[in-house]
């Protein structure tokens, strides 16, 4: 199995088992129903570029010996005859074209061969040309050649194997062969992102809320699953881990208040997310305390709120230095409100933000 196959089943399976697990794990509400159309999609666009190419490839060719062949064929272009009917005993069939070859005046030698596509006849003619007489798919007869006598032969073919044999601008041997080359790669790297954006879509099916990012909805499924797989680590040890990671989240949007640019309604969007994120953080802290909680876990519990009323001083801090700089372009009234908001939060914890 080459690489790329091997990609392709991996890809795919991951793809239906996590879409099918977060289902199962989430449950199917309209908001995530983007995420699942994401993840399912590539699930099916992944296995199916490789097939499309190699179809296309080889329609490709198809249309350039149709073409070569041109509208009017001539005795000198290559000819092709195909029978309408398939043959049922090809062995037998070749016995009886070869005997009437031999017995015919107008070749000169007739002998059995084989072809890549499986048995046949090679005709010889005086002069250079030969024809061909070889099974073709669907058990068809097909003759080929260069010459005149080939017209000859294969109205002999028609007679001796008691078929219809019509001439054809397609060539009949043409097989679907997979794509190689630097077309292989470049179909690669689109696979490698195809699946990447069914993983997105499996996170945004999972955490649907736009304050997440794809690598941070990454990040919160893959602490579920590891509670689901991996013995010793269960639910409680994931919502800690996930409520610390969303303070770590919580810190980047004060470093991002400080850096992006002083349109009002980019610095509203992060504040508006680190009150969600504040929010969500509080919910699962309190979700984890409902529990039976370990003197490590209690610990754990215990320093993850506090780094969170930490991170919402330090938005709140971030607005007020931009506010006291006048970086700020528009009404600033949004700010001050989520501002606000943050510290009323941490104060309710008992927690002083300065500034």
């Amino acid at each position: 199995m080459n690489k790329l196959r091997a990609f392709v089943i991996g890809a795919t399976a991951t793809l239906v088992v996590a879409s099918v697990w977060t289902a199962i794990s989430y449950g199917v509400a309209p908001e995530s129903t983007r995420g699942y159309l994401f993840a399912v999609g590539a699930a099916v666009v992944i296995p199916t570029v490789p097939v499309v190419t190699a179809r296309g490839k080889r329609w490709v060719r198809q249309l350039a010996e149709y073409r070569r062949n041109g509208r009017g064929l001539s005795f000198e272009r290559k000819s092709i005859f195909v029978s309408t009917e398939s043959v049922d005993d090809s062995e037998r069939v070749l016995a009886d074209i070869q005997t009437a070859v031999d017995t015919a005046d107008e070749y000169d030698d007739c002998r059995r061969d084989r072809f890549r596509e499986g048995p046949g006849l090679t005709v010889n003619h005086t002069g250079f040309h030969n024809s061909f007489v070889r099974i073709g798919t669907e058990g068809r007869l097909v003759v080929t050649g260069a010459s005149k006598k080939t017209h000859a032969l294969a109205d002999l073919v028609e007679r001796a194997a008691t078929v219809t044999m019509k001439r054809t601008r397609r060539h009949p041997f043409f097989r679907t062969t997979p794509v190689r080359g630097a077309p292989r790669s470049f179909m690669s790297v689109f696979l490698v992102v195809v699946f990447l954006v069914g993983i997105a879509g499996v996170g945004a099916a999972a955490y649907p809320a736009e304050v997440y990012s794809a690598p941070e909805r990454a990040v919160l499924v893959g602490y579920d699953g590891r509670a689901a797989v991996v013995p010793g680590y269960d639910s409680t040890d994931a919502t800690l881990d996930k409520a610390a990671f969303l303070v770590s989240a919580l810190d980047e949007e004060a470093v991002e208040l400080r850096w992006d640019r002083d349109s009002v309604n980019r610095l509203r969007t992060h504040t508006a997310q680190s009150v969600v994120l504040s929010e969500t953080v509080t919910g699962l802290l309190d979700s984890a305390r409902e529990r039976e909680l370990s003197a490590s876990q209690r610990e754990r519990a215990a320093s993850v709120e506090s780094d969170l009323h930490a991170a919402e001083c330090q938005v709140a801090a971030a607005v007020t230095t931009r506010l006291e700089e006048g970086r700020v372009d528009g009404d600033p009234t949004p700010l001050e409100r989520d501002r606000a908001t943050l510290r009323d939060r941490a104060a309710a914890a008992g927690a002083s933000c300065a500034g």
